[in-house]
């Protein structure tokens, strides 16, 4: 991926050092004194070979009032609409209010998200096999450069309520709404206008391991192409930062129950999930150097959770646009999109992060901080997939049995053991750095880039938006 918002990004700096003109210590002291409202824009425009150009943009924009509870706010506004050129795109809305209703927090976020290459790694983490070679079309081995992928269009309707009862807690009553609709890759759009040799092929002469999951019955059939389903939520929350966005002391803690009834929505399945997240920050250097780390949980309790809804984390407030699960720029950074979902999943982060540059840019106060993290996960609540496979095999056939599984069959020299290696789930850890430039210190823009420290998790993973993980 050629990503041009670095670009943007440089030029930003570079008009920094150029207009930069007040000391460390005075910008401390006049960014106490921030006041209305401040908003930040960024573009949008990547390019990737399979999906094309992404075009658009997103705005951050927050409410400080008389700026007596700065660098807290009154209300922030974010709206993000981007495209890619083949079909794959992202609309978000959130909106946050410490004054809507008096005495509570209100949040509220809507977001359409079609994903044309939505990450599908199979369940229970190293239980499920990840082969790179089969993406590589100049290996031997080579499948497909999109053999872990599907069509996945996702849209969200959140709605939260926080009141406060004590100093530092809080509870919270809300809901969210989901509509999934899974499907095999567009083969055609990704194969229109290239020559043959860069052609994938189709999913029914090289079915990915989405399609032979569904093929095999390893995912149910009732819920196979997605579904809608509401949650009821209920939880306590344990809040005591100095700053919402990039605190320097304090902690964060939460635990939401989450009640999805199967009477509401198409996706016939009805559950309880516990999520439960603890964040503590320590100052190691006042106003610059800060320790940050992450513990949570997040499984079922009572029932059979969709395999679709599966990745979500439920969480109190809107910092980010998505809610995924682990792996990825928000959880394990490094790790593949999706690569450690299970029935449950635990999982860590912790980083350094240093504040290394203040200056005064355009009117705005900003700062330059980089980061060092390190990141771990592992389902601890596996799927009954080892269960599956054998029922499968011994009510049809094995799946290596051409005759009856046709294309969907595992052939060609491979074995099972190129897809299952069950009882094999561990910790997968991922390490890296990155860099981060803050407006008023709640418009942040950063760069991870995380590295695995095992090749069934992937290899790298680079990642540019707003805000820190957590």
């Amino acid at each position: 991926m050629k990503n041009l918002n670095l670009f943007f990004l440089f030029i930003i700096l570079f008009n920094g050092m150029i207009t930069a003109q007040d000391s460390n210590s005075e910008i401390k002291e006049n960014i106490k004194t921030k006041k209305g409202w401040s908003f930040g824009v960024l573009p949008a425009i990547t390019y990737n070979t399979d999906l094309g150009f992404q075009y658009g943009g997103l705005i951050d924009l927050y409410n400080y009032g008389e700026g007596e509870i700065f660098p807290k706010y009154y209300e922030r506004y974010f709206v993000e609409i981007s495209r890619f050129t083949k079909g794959s795109g992202r609309n978000n809305f959130s909106f946050e209010s410490n004054r809507l209703i008096k005495g509570r927090t209100f949040f509220f976020d809507i977001m359409y998200q079609p994903d044309e290459q939505f990450d599908f790694l199979g369940a229970n983490g190293y239980e499920s096999v990840y082969n790179s070679s089969w993406e590589d079309s100049g290996d031997l081995r080579y499948k497909s450069r999109m053999f872990y992928k599907n069509q996945t269009k996702k849209l969200k309707i959140k709605a939260d309520i926080v009141t406060t009862f004590a100093k530092g807690w809080s509870w919270l009553a809300g809901f969210e709404f989901y509509n999934f609709t899974v499907n095999t890759l567009d083969v055609d759009k990704y194969n229109k206008g290239k020559d043959e040799e860069d052609q994938i092929p189709s999913t029914e002469v090289m079915p990915g391991l989405w399609d032979r999951y569904k093929k095999w019955g390893i995912i149910d059939a009732k819920n196979v192409d997605g579904g809608s389903f509401m949650g009821v939520k209920l939880g306590f929350i344990y809040d005591t930062r100095d700053n919402w966005t990039n605190p320097s002391k304090g902690i964060w803690s939460e635990a939401i129950l989450i009640w999805v009834p199967e009477f509401i929505g198409s996706a016939n399945a009805g559950y309880l999930k516990l999520n439960i997240t603890h964040r503590q920050f320590f100052t190691i250097i006042k106003d610059k150097l800060t320790f940050a780390y992450r513990l949570g949980y997040s499984g079922n309790i009572i029932g059979d959770e969709p395999y679709f809804a599966l990745p979500i984390m439920y969480s109190a407030k809107i910092k980010n646009a998505a809610n995924e699960g682990l792996g990825g720029k928000r959880t394990l950074r490094g790790i593949r999109r999706n690569r450690v979902v299970g029935d449950g999943e635990a999982y860590g982060n912790a980083e350094f992060r240093y504040k290394f540059w203040n200056f005064k840019m355009f009117k705005q106060y900003w700062y330059m901080a980089t980061n060092a993290f390190v990141d771990a996960g592992r389902v601890v609540q596996l799927l009954p997939l080892e269960e599956k496979v054998k029922i499968i095999e011994e009510e049809f056939a094995p799946l290596n049995d051409v005759d009856y599984w046709g294309n969907y069959a595992i052939s060609g020299g491979d074995t099972k053991d190129d897809y299952f290696n069950f009882g094999a789930e561990k910790l997968h850890v991922s390490y890296g750095l990155g860099l981060r430039i803050a407006m008023n210190e709640n418009f942040v823009v950063g760069l991870d880039y995380g590295k695995t420290t095992n090749s069934q998790d992937g290899d790298s993973g680079m990642y540019i938006g707003l805000n820190y993980a957590f």
